[in-house]
């Protein structure tokens, strides 16, 4: 659950950085979209998706995606 709590994120690693890559993060998108819930537990006990959790998780995996995506390009020397 990130700092804000609208959003959730995807990490191979949360120790060590590691992210997902865009492929993990569209299966597990898949997964739980036949799914309504309301919340959303992290690792850390203060933080709770409180409301509309299966949006969350759709709306942040889609944000995700287009964010690696984004790094993918500028690393191949396209425009952001």
């Amino acid at each position: 659950v990130a700092q804000d709590r609208r959003y959730v994120s995807f990490m191979r690693s949360f120790p060590n950085y590691i992210p997902l890559p865009a492929s993990a993060v569209d299966r597990i998108a898949a997964a739980v979209a036949p799914f309504s819930f309301k919340r959303v537990y992290s690792a850390w006990w203060d933080a709770i998706v409180g409301d509309d959790g299966s949006a969350a998780v759709r709306r942040s995996a889609e944000r995700y995606i287009r964010a690696i995506q984004d790094d993918r390009a500028a690393e191949r020397g396209g425009a952001l």
